[in-house]
């Protein structure tokens, strides 16, 4: 047979051409009208990512507008597996958008990440700002722009930007990946907080910091009881509420949607995989991070789960809790509950 490939044909213009367009015009962007590009363009970083990918080239050329609204990454070029980020010996990217480590080859393992984070920052601050937060065009221009230190404050250069949305940028453009936001599921996290202005849930100094409501399902009663209690001394004081069964479930989040629901797989009259489906069919719990916490979780099950946009796991078990705690930091973006 022959092999081929293929490929959505994507009608619409670039970022950069758009932003050309209305820049021309005397307008800026608002900061609503950020949010709505930055908000889709997280969503499908957050799916590279977990495929295990990193972009390496987000900026506003590889980012499209189509005439129905929908915003698509683009160029995958440069994409290569996270483990092999920092195994290049030849630096790639287009240096104005490219984080300090990915300039200098330093990228740490795991990170790579990181350096799309830094990109998607780059980008929203170009918007607001109608220029690119590190000058230059070469890499060696833009080393030397990260040196002189960081870029002018959003707050000083649009009033109109809400605190929120200056600090997330900030976080992204952190010339340290480890205090970056830690995934684009945890900027989209923020981006939804700030469009439903709700307060954010970051790693920021600000002195209220809403919790996250949690829906524990789980039919082991103990265990949901241990599951609250870990809850609790992870995040703090929250909305914790418990199903012990996948019917009681889905009228829990008919009810309310929680922002995080643990879930066991193995339940009696609807399993956990049932629920996802429901919650899928139904259009609910869609701005709500699932975290399947269950004891040897079948392959297939774990395989549906994915193709049903579910991608934390956490095994029942030892080291509970400290497993908890690293999904938690991964969805919620907040660095704080990783010292707790």
């Amino acid at each position: 047979g022959i092999d081929y490939l293929v490929m959505e044909r994507v009608y619409g213009v670039s970022l950069t051409q758009h932003a050309v367009t209305r820049w021309g015009g005397g307008e800026q962007f608002t900061p609503a009208e950020v949010v709505q590009i930055l908000l889709p363009a997280s969503e499908g970083l957050s799916v590279v990512h977990r495929a295990g990918l990193v972009h390496r080239d987000i900026k506003p050329d590889n980012i499209m507008l189509t005439p129905v609204h929908r915003v698509v990454l683009m160029d995958f070029g440069l994409v290569l597996p996270e483990f092999d980020v920092n195994g290049k010996q030849r630096v790639a990217g287009s240096p104005p958008y490219m984080a300090p480590e990915a300039l200098l080859n330093t990228a740490a393992p795991g990170s790579g990440h990181l350096v799309d984070i830094f990109g998607l920052g780059a980008v929203a601050y170009e918007l607001l700002t109608g220029k690119r937060p590190f000058g230059g065009s070469t890499i060696r221009e833009v080393i030397a722009s990260h040196e002189r230190g960081q870029p002018t404050p959003l707050a000083e250069l649009r009033s109109d930007c809400p605190l929120e949305l200056c600090q997330a940028i900030h976080e992204m453009l952190s010339p340290n990946a480890k205090v970056r936001l830690q995934s684009a599921e945890a900027v989209a996290w923020q981006l939804r907080a700030i469009t439903d202005n709700r307060p954010r849930r970051d790693t920021g100094t600000a002195t209220t910091k809403k919790r996250p409501s949690v829906l524990i399902v789980d039919d082991d009663v103990d265990l949901a009881k241990i599951l609250s209690f870990y809850v609790r001394q992870i995040v703090g004081p929250s909305d914790i509420r418990v199903a012990h069964d996948g019917e009681e479930a889905l009228a829990a989040v008919q009810e309310e949607e929680p922002d995080v629901i643990l879930l066991d797989l193995h339940m009696p009259r609807m399993n956990g995989v049932e629920l996802c489906m429901q919650l899928k069919g139904e259009g609910l719990a869609q701005n709500c991070s699932i975290i399947s916490v269950s004891a040897g979780a079948r392959e297939h099950d774990v395989q549906l789960l994915h193709q049903l946009g579910i991608h934390h796991f956490v095994e029942k078990g030892s080291n509970l809790r400290e497993r908890l705690r690293t999904v938690f930091v991964e969805v919620s973006g907040d660095q704080a509950l990783a010292n707790g």
